[in-house]
């Protein structure tokens, strides 16, 4: 058998294409996002999400979201948002919470993380 140097340049920009292709179909985080891997998780069970609903729900204000903002693991509270510390008794009941601040947007609460403003996590109600 012998050796075809034409047809194996010619499988260079196929094998590169190949290899590379699903790098360059991965879009970097957009404007206000944060790559997924750098924002801290929050695990919550079903029944810790109700209680923190109904909690933030029952005595906090219903922020309306800015034009262009959407509510999201990983965005940025923008300015205009008012946040609040997480409760004691929150705190208390889900000791994951403690630290983080918390708002109301859209009808979902939103736990943020205080030194970055980003969202951790999206309580939404059942």
């Amino acid at each position: 058998m012998r050796f075809r140097p034409a047809a194996s340049i010619a499988a260079i920009p196929l094998v590169w294409l190949a290899l590379t292709g699903s790098a360059l179909s991965q879009t970097a985080p957009g404007p206000g996002q944060a790559n997924p891997a750098t924002v801290p998780a929050i695990e919550l069970s079903q029944a810790q999400r109700q209680t923190i609903f109904q909690s933030v729900s029952n005595g906090g204000k219903n922020n309306a979201a800015p034009p262009g903002f959407r509510v999201a693991v990983g965005e940025n509270v923008p300015n205009g948002i008012e946040l609040a510390p997480v409760s004691n008794t929150l705190t208390t009941l889900i000791p994951a919470t403690d630290g983080l601040e918390v708002a109301m947007i859209e009808k979902q609460v939103v736990l943020v993380d205080p030194k970055t403003k980003r969202i951790i996590a999206v309580v939404v109600h059942d």
